[in-house]
């Protein structure tokens, strides 16, 4: 993980914390709520109070955000797999794996709002590729808060593929 991401979490990690679904991480609602502000995209949570303008001075008072432009470089530079610039669509990226259906999206010119996968190693690989965290369990997470977008991606079920079938 860049250490912009981790000064980010630090920064914005106790207003996260309110926000943040059970079954989800908090770092999980900062990472979207940063590549949201790259983007100029709607933020997760909104519904409930989220206020953009307040998040971005935050970032603003403790020296992390500039501009857009230069704060959506400093968020991407490091990313084996860097979003476009401007969305020509936004996209949601359900049961995301680590990432396959969201490089097809941004490799045409998608940009992600939200993503949500439940197993933790390709959680953490989905953040190595993309510079996010996706959102734990889907179903503790109110739909209300989940930003507004063009496409839904939802990956196929992963069960006969599992450990857990395996074993069985």
């Amino acid at each position: 993980m860049s250490n912009i991401l981790e000064e980010l979490e630090t920064v914005l990690s106790s207003d996260a914390q309110v926000y943040t679904p059970e079954g989800s991480e908090s770092k999980a609602v900062v990472h979207q709520w940063v590549h949201a502000i790259a983007h100029d995209l709607p933020l997760f949570a909104e519904v409930k109070g989220v206020n953009k303008s307040a998040i971005i001075k935050t970032l603003k008072d403790n020296q992390l955000f500039k501009d857009k432009t230069s704060f959506h470089h400093k968020l991407t530079a490091h990313l084996p797999i860097v979003p476009p610039n401007k969305a020509r669509f936004t996209f949601i990226d359900l049961f995301a794996g680590i990432g396959g259906m969201r490089i097809g999206a941004q490799n045409n010119g998608g940009v992600c709002v939200f993503s949500s996968e439940f197993e933790k190693n390709a959680q953490q690989t989905y953040l190595d590729n993309h510079g996010e965290l996706p959102f734990g369990d889907i179903t503790e997470i109110a739909v209300t808060d989940i930003p507004s977008h063009d496409v839904l991606f939802a990956g196929f079920p992963c069960q006969p593929f599992s450990q857990v079938m395996v074993s069985m």
